[in-house]
């Protein structure tokens, strides 16, 4: 640049150094598109090397449009040796069809240090929100182990109270103790058999099953219950433990204080080639009652459609059908993709 007033730079030299300039604003801004599209693609190497990558490709493409524009607003040869010498070089590769000078790259490697410190918090923005994410989500787990721990204790101490309750009620009331058993089988699944992430579909079923039993013991023919099943289920179907017990759960749950006469639970299991469709319907109460049950509901619910997000993102299905009297859930659930050593037992 000139120290006297006298050698001042030409305007049209001023608009393609400024030119020159602007250019890095729409490469960090390509930039940033690739870097958020890339994070939720690849791991953190990647990320970091395809996004240097891809810097390097945006910086070589921008600048060549820039020199070309250059070039043609005002002409390399009246602006200064400097542009002459660089711009011409990229100007000349386009003219022959692609085949450049080496020293171009070279020339996007120096003018990458422009871009270094933006590009840099981004990358370091970037990882320690990583690690904050990362340290955060251990503490969750560690959490959500105490919070398992702490319930599991409970329902085990039941479980033990409600066998010796078995033993000592059997020789005076078979029914009382049937319903009993009936409890013990289903506490048992709940606490031992659903400790694993996925369970048998069979299994899950017969838990679903035996609740209903033991329902009718408990409020007779009200609700009237409807349970209909279509499709064969293989010991290879394997499905998320507790999902379809806790949608059933909350239909029972949710039809107390209905009209006796027009209180009835319907129930529908599909097996279907990749996964099971579950449709459940119930009948609702008086608004009074609903309203005050759903004061204290939903959370089953909401965890029940995170759970799914996070094992089958975009893979799933869960509608309901809110009507007066009235309330629908229809739920696509994909099995469980069993292990190698599952597939040889089962074979």
């Amino acid at each position: 640049m000139p120290a006297f007033r006298s050698g001042l730079i030409s305007a049209p030299l001023k608009m393609a150094y400024i030119l020159h300039y602007l250019r890095l604003v729409p490469i960090f801004y390509c930039y940033e598109w690739i870097f958020n599209f890339l994070k939720k693609r690849v791991n953190t190497f990647f990320l970091y090397v395809l996004s240097l990558i891809s810097s390097l490709i945006l910086m070589h493409i921008v600048t060549t449009l820039n020199f070309i524009l250059i070039d043609y607003l005002y002409g390399f040869s009246n602006l200064s040796p400097i542009l002459l010498e660089i711009g011409s070089l990229y100007v000349r590769q386009v003219d022959s069809h692609g085949s450049a000078d080496p020293a171009i790259f070279f020339y996007d490697m120096m003018e990458m240090q422009l871009l270094f410190l933006p590009l840099g918090l981004k990358m370091a923005k970037y990882g320690t929100r990583q690690n904050a994410l990362k340290i955060s989500a251990e503490n969750d787990l560690i959490r959500a182990e105490l919070k398992s721990l702490r319930a599991t204790l409970a329902p085990h101490l039941i479980y033990n109270l409600i066998n010796a309750a078995y033993a000592q009620i059997e020789p005076v009331s078979k029914e009382s103790a049937f319903y009993l058993r009936k409890l013990s089988n289903l506490l048992r699944h709940n606490v031992y058999d659903t400790r694993n992430e996925s369970i048998p579909l069979q299994d899950e079923l017969y838990s679903i099953k035996s609740y209903l039993e033991l329902e009718k013991m408990r409020r007779g023919n009200c609700p009237q219950i409807s349970f209909q099943q279509r499709g064969v289920i293989k010991p290879k179907h394997k499905i998320l433990s507790l999902i379809l017990f806790t949608i059933t759960e909350n239909a029972f749950k949710h039809s107390v204080g209905s009209p006796v006469d027009d209180n009835w639970i319907k129930i529908f299991l599909s097996v279907e080639e990749k996964g099971v469709k579950f449709q459940i319907s119930n009948s609702k109460p008086a608004e009074a009652t609903a309203a005050k049950q759903e004061k204290y509901s939903g959370i089953g619910l909401v965890n029940i459609e995170r759970i799914l997000e996070h094992n089958f993102p975009g893979r799933y299905s869960l509608q309901s059908t809110n009507a007066a009297r009235s309330f629908k859930m229809e739920l696509y659930m994909p099995f469980v993709p069993i292990s190698g050593d599952e597939l040889g037992i089962l074979t």
